[in-house]
């Protein structure tokens, strides 16, 4: 069935062919419905005028036509959910049973950091390479792994961050890295990873020379700076050498299997005790240059203390009062196998792996490190970085945790991790050698789950 629209007449008022289904001569007022066209009456002889109101003269017809013209339907398409309108409710039930608990739980997630890192380039910017743990769910999947993601120690910025483990057992940490690869050791062993892009290059078992005879230890791999190589100790009790930025691991020559062989062993229980242990330590006074800093109590019985500097011009006494104050110490280890015999003197017991050795964070940049709680009886902690020539104050921030490793960039950027299980367990404190201090966070998912 056609449907009738109404006319738009033009001023043109000249003579036009009648327009099917309008009568000439009129019906005495009535409809025609012999005299239509298509099915549609005649209308009455007081209709069918056209400009001079004079009866019989024929209409004008309009360019778009006009009532009674016959019009071409329009279809008009109907949008049918079909099978797709039965799976929404499904999938609507499906969020809220799944979906929703699960971003609900997301609030709950956490990130650790772990303080075993080390600093390289990625196309010529300085970045920190730290591991962590990533603990809780975010929306559609379980984030129970082991990390790494590498960060611009300028920026703060993440340039990469990929999965190591699939599960939180185990050590993890950063024992080297040079120009092209970096070297992760973790308790299901060593692998070798691009710096450019964490592209995995090789390991634990297809590592060139290593192969099967590898071993899922910690402790088993270990970092020799005057050979600027990984040693390993391989499950046949033989040891191997691999130069940093290289894929390849030989045998090792004699003077090396003596100074490592009772630095890498195949046990790894343990293993995060010799991960974790030994880096966060501090002291009540520190040197730098010609200045010495001092922590100690305001006065015998009262909470709170202050800090003196000694310099050339003499002693000065900073403000406070400062709540458990401590100087950080940027602490490095040496392994058994390549100390002094005056580093062996040194050594508290044979059965130590390492030699730690102290100097005062930011010492080099001429800063001092200072960590002390907010209040009294609080844990919360803080960071102040004073100028190591005058004690000024030019950096603070809360750190919520003790520092457990001071790490200092080529470049000069201090990087200070303290994390816990609760605060600011995803961050660290970037310091740049002029003392401005700035907070990272590492590992943070957005709304999908991604990463850097």
């Amino acid at each position: 069935m056609s449907i009738p629209r109404m006319s738009q007449h033009s001023g043109h008022q000249g003579q036009q062919t009648p327009v099917p289904g309008w009568g000439t001569t009129g019906t005495g007022g009535g409809w025609s419905g012999a005299s239509g066209a298509g099915g549609y009456p005649s209308p009455s002889s007081s209709f069918g005028t056209a400009g001079s109101g004079t009866p019989g003269t024929e209409r004008p017809r309009s360019v778009l036509g006009d009532f009674g013209d016959p019009v071409t339907p329009r279809r008009r398409r109907r949008f049918r959910f079909g099978w797709l309108g039965a799976l929404l409710p499904i999938l609507f039930v499906g969020f809220m049973v799944i979906g929703l608990p699960r971003i609900a739980m997301s609030s709950t997630s956490s990130n650790e950091l772990l303080p075993v890192g080390a600093f390289t380039q990625v196309n010529g910017r300085d970045v920190v390479l730290m591991p962590y743990e990533a603990d809780g769910i975010w929306i559609w999947d379980d984030v129970f792994q082991i990390r790494l993601a590498a960060v611009d120690v300028v920026a703060g910025e993440p340039i990469w961050d990929v999965q190591l483990n699939e599960d939180l057992i185990g050590a993890a940490g950063v024992i080297a890295a040079g120009s092209q690869y970096l070297y992760v050791v973790t308790d299901y062993g060593l692998e070798i990873r691009s710096v450019a892009d964490a592209h995995r290059e090789a390991g634990p078992d297809d590592i060139e020379g290593l192969g099967a005879d590898y071993l899922a230890a910690y402790a088993a791999y270990g970092y020799d700076r005057n050979l600027n190589a990984i040693i390993i100790l391989t499950s046949l009790g033989e040891y191997r050498t691999l130069p940093v930025d290289s894929l390849t691991a030989t045998p090792s020559d004699a003077p090396t299997i003596n100074a490592w062989q009772f630095s890498v062993f195949a046990d790894s229980s343990g293993s995060w005790m010799y991960l974790d242990s030994d880096w966060d330590d501090t002291t009540d006074s520190a040197v730098v240059g010609e200045s010495r800093f001092d922590y100690g109590p305001l006065s015998p019985g009262v909470p709170g203390g202050t800090v003196r500097l000694t310099g050339p011009s003499g002693t000065v006494e900073l403000p406070g009062p400062i709540y458990n104050g401590e100087f950080l110490l940027e602490v490095t280890k040496t392994p058994a196998g390549l100390l002094s015999p005056e580093q062996r003197e040194q050594m508290p017991t044979s059965s130590d792996r390492s030699y730690l050795s102290y100097a005062p964070a930011g010492a080099p940049g001429g800063l001092v490190l200072l960590q002390s709680t907010v209040t009294a009886n609080g844990d919360e902690y803080r960071l102040d970085v004073l100028d190591a020539a005058t004690g000024t104050v030019v950096g603070s921030t809360p750190m919520g945790e003790r520092a457990t490793r001071v790490m200092t960039a080529p470049g000069g950027t201090i990087v200070v991790v303290a994390s816990n299980d609760d605060h600011y367990a995803d961050s660290f404190v970037l310091i740049a050698p002029d003392g401005t201090v700035s907070l990272v966070e590492v590992g943070v998912p957005d709304l999908f789950g991604r990463r850097a």
